[in-house]
């Protein structure tokens, strides 16, 4: 039975609840981009799917950090059953080969989304070869977790006698987790040159300074975690110590999601603006009937004399039939789908983003 430290108690209690927020909050994120992505831009592609897959596997790691609350996660050695200690390791084991997975699938989901704004070939190379690097060293990562000790066992072997060899994991979680932090600034600067390029408005600038604001704050994560992986190393009660290391990766890791899915989510916002300024402009417009004009409030059913529906800044619309009035300024061009979240378009349907400003 694990004896009750309050120290050991408080920051098992602070990692469990940081990592459950923010794992639920990547599911609604990640839920949103997927119902934008698949449903309303219509336009589902790889980097949606390995963030999904980067998704399940944050999951599998909140699983594992449950698992290591119920064994004594965060308490001392001294104070935990062989069991327990035995258990920890095999989820410690879980958590560093999911870690290098989803890892993995976050940065290749942010390097696709690259791909589609890939102005020319020589960004796309480089990202193409960013993708090849990272899904090798992924790999790496995996099979170096699985082989770090012959037998495997040996990790949780508290005997005293050795059964294997093992592999020098201080090294080896150095030089991962440089990489890591290396790759993190490889991929934001990636794009710096491509956007700068877009004109775009002012406002959609400072959502692009936020989206890498969070990049930058990812990376700070894994520097922080790299720090906590020396203390991990080198302490004299690991079991202790190790919280630290989860719970700046599940930081780490559930923010890299929320960066690459949040540009995607936008097309939400100009839904909703749309809407709101299609109600704003439908309560009251100008007629023309019989070289006299007036108001129709659209909220009253009854109408004096034919109204001839005038445009106004959403387009020529008539609002009592969801069909296009007049195709001929803007209702009868169709928008193909190139990728860009705001270019949606049912054809012969109203489509409330047409004029808007973006």
């Amino acid at each position: 039975m694990v004896l009750p430290t309050a120290k050991g108690q408080a920051q098992q209690d602070a990692c469990t609840a940081v990592a459950t927020a923010f794992t639920i909050t990547s599911f609604l994120v990640v839920a949103l981009r997927t119902y934008v992505r698949s449903r309303i831009v219509r336009n589902f592609g790889k980097d949606d799917a390995f963030m999904i897959v980067a998704f399940v596997f944050t999951l599998g790691y909140l699983v594992c950090i449950w698992i290591g609350s119920d064994n004594g996660m965060g308490y001392s050695g001294k104070v935990l059953e062989l069991y327990q200690m035995r258990t920890l390791v095999q989820a410690t084991l879980a958590i560093q080969i999911l870690y290098y997975v989803l890892v993995a699938c976050v940065k290749i989901s942010i390097c696709f989304c690259y791909l589609r704004i890939a102005a020319d070939k020589h960004f796309a190379r480089l990202v193409k070869g960013t993708i090849y690097f990272i899904a090798t060293f992924g790999v790496i990562g995996v099979i170096v977790c699985l082989t770090q000790c012959i037998p495997l066992h040996q990790m949780w072997n508290f005997t005293g006698v050795p059964l294997g060899t093992c592999v020098n994991t201080t090294a080896f979680f150095y030089t991962t987790s440089s990489i890591n932090i290396i790759t993190d600034i490889w991929i934001i600067a990636l794009p710096i040159p491509t956007l700068l390029k877009i004109q775009r408005a002012n406002r959609e600038k400072l959502g692009l300074i936020f989206v890498f604001g969070l990049g930058v704050f990812s990376t700070i994560s894994s520097i922080v975690r790299l720090h906590s992986i020396r203390i991990y190393t080198q302490s004299s009660d690991p079991f202790y110590d190790s919280v630290p290391i989860n719970l700046w990766s599940m930081i780490e890791v559930n923010i890299g999601i929320w960066c690459a899915s949040i540009p995607s989510l936008r097309i939400l916002l100009i839904r909703r603006r749309a809407a709101s300024l299609a109600s704003r402009s439908a309560g009251t417009y100008k007629y023309h009937s019989s070289g006299r004009s007036g108001d129709i409030n659209l909220g009253n059913s009854r109408r004096e004399g034919p109204a001839n529906l005038e445009s106004f800044d959403m387009g020529t619309v008539d609002l009592t039939n969801p069909q296009p009035a007049r195709k001929a300024s803007q209702g009868d061009s169709e928008w193909s789908g190139n990728g860009s979240d705001d270019q949606i378009y049912s054809p012969g349907a109203y489509n409330p983003t047409a004029n808007l400003p973006v």
